[in-house]
This record gives C-alpha cells, structure tokens and sequence, in this order.
C-alpha cells in the first residue's frame, strides 16, 4: 500500500506533463492570433481588387505578406492571402529564454469569410 502512495504521484505528474502546452505551440498560438488580427483587418463588405488587398495586408504590424491570389473579393472565392506572423513565449520555470517562431497561414478575404 506504501509503495501505490509514492507511485500516484508520480504517475499524476507524468500524465499532467502532457496536458501542459510546450512554448514552441505558445509562440505558434501567438502567431496565430497575429494572421487571426490581419483576417479581421481586412475583411470588407465593400468589393477590394488583389491589389488593394495586398497593399493593405502590407501595412499591418507583424505581418509579412507572400502571396496574393484571386482577382477581386467578390468574384470567385474571394481573395486568397499567404501571410506570415512571428510569435513569441517564454520557454520554463527557471531558465526564462524567450522562443520566437515565424509561421505562415492562409487568409481568405471575401463578404463570406468574415
């Protein structure tokens, strides 16, 4: 019975090792949020051609455009935006290394994609 008592902490410890979230998928989460930002930004009812589009991706903090595609928000599927986002967190308890990753997403600009 002595023995059960010491492992049941052990074990509680182990499987709560893999609830907690590793700083990598933190910063990646923090990147996400960036491109999240930037679909919200751009999103318009009124109808942009690429161009415009493109052009006002450019210009949000932290967000680096790669590709634009489609002609026009509302023709087609819209506008298709490559973008890519930087991220941060802070990696352990003790030793406090910032981790920084840079991430590309996807964001679809048209009246549906709000």
């Amino acid at each position: 019975m002595r023995r059960l008592l010491l492992i049941a902490p052990l074990l509680l410890f182990t499987a709560g090792c893999g609830v907690v979230q590793s700083s990598e998928d933190e910063a990646t989460d923090s990147a996400r949020e960036v491109a999240a930002e930037a679909g919200e930004r751009l999103y318009s009812q009124r109808p942009r051609t690429a161009e415009e589009v493109g052009r006002s991706a450019s210009g949000i903090d932290g967000v680096e455009v790669l590709r634009v595609t489609g002609t026009s928000t509302h023709e087609g599927d819209g506008i298709d935006v490559v973008v890519r986002a930087s991220g941060s967190a802070y990696d352990g308890w003790l030793d406090r290394e910032e981790v920084a990753v840079r991430r590309c997403f996807a964001v679809k600009v048209s009246p549906k994609s709000e």
